[in-house]
């Protein structure tokens, strides 16, 4: 969301092409309550105050669907022409996607994470947005784990391991197990399904990877695949 922000508080935009950005910015329609949202949320207190309608209506770029406001292709093409949007890409559902995800968090840190890593995809820092991502679903499993199966991981990884001291934070657990067992132990105990095992341990060994000095080349669509994937398994349902 940092593009957005950083937009919503120049000078030089005018104030319909504001309103123009936060439709740009989210995928599917937006109320005129959530476009107030979006722009308090951002930090654009004015866009907060005003009628979102007032100026969209004015506006051949934006149109009103039942459920709210939608940008239309043209406009768009115009917000893209004048540099004001990204161009869409492979990543650009994904990280719509982040950022609808951020609205509805109360957690700064949880937020912090995803915000990195929308700032690593839209400038193309493939391997930053690998680690990053893989960072905040890491925070996440490990607070459900606090939250809802505490007892039963330290008795798994007790069972493994006897001198080892029961996790009671989130700092216990990251010392507790290296991260490949973790999910051994989060599937031991059902947390996770042996299919969602796999697929994380897949992200995992993708983040190895990206987070140590290489060769290796990450594209478009491999990225993409990774959030995706965490955003399934780990960040709608934690």
């Amino acid at each position: 969301m940092t593009e957005l922000r950083d937009a919503l508080t120049r000078k030089d935009i005018s104030k319909t092409d504001k309103y123009l950005l936060i439709l740009g910015h989210h995928d599917g329609p937006v109320t005129n309550a959530d476009i107030k949202a979006i722009a308090k949320e951002n930090g654009w207190k004015d866009g907060a105050k005003s009628a979102p309608s007032a100026f969209l209506s004015a506006s051949k770029h934006a149109l009103l669907l039942p459920k709210g406001w939608t940008l239309t292709g043209p406009g768009r093409a115009s917000l893209e022409d004048r540099a004001l949007i990204l161009k869409i890409g492979v990543l650009t559902p994904v990280t719509q996607t982040l950022e609808k995800y951020i609205l509805d968090l109360h957690d700064p840190d949880k937020a912090r994470f995803v915000e990195e890593a929308i700032a690593c995809v839209r400038n193309k820092s493939f391997r930053a947005a690998i680690v990053l991502t893989w960072v905040g679903a890491l925070y996440l499993m490990y607070a459900y784990v606090l939250r809802e199966k505490l007892a039963e991981f330290n008795a798994e990884v007790y069972r493994r391991y006897p001198k080892s001291k029961p996790a009671s934070t989130v700092d216990d657990l990251a010392s507790m197990v290296k991260e490949a067992e973790f999910l051994n132990v989060l599937e031991h105990i059902n947390a996770i399904t042996k299919a969602e095992g796999k697929e994380l341990a897949g992200c995992l060994d993708r983040r190895n990877t990206a987070g140590h000095p290489n060769s290796h080349t990450f594209t478009e669509v491999g990225v993409g695949n990774h959030i995706e994937t965490l955003i399934t398994s780990v960040y709608r349902r934690y």
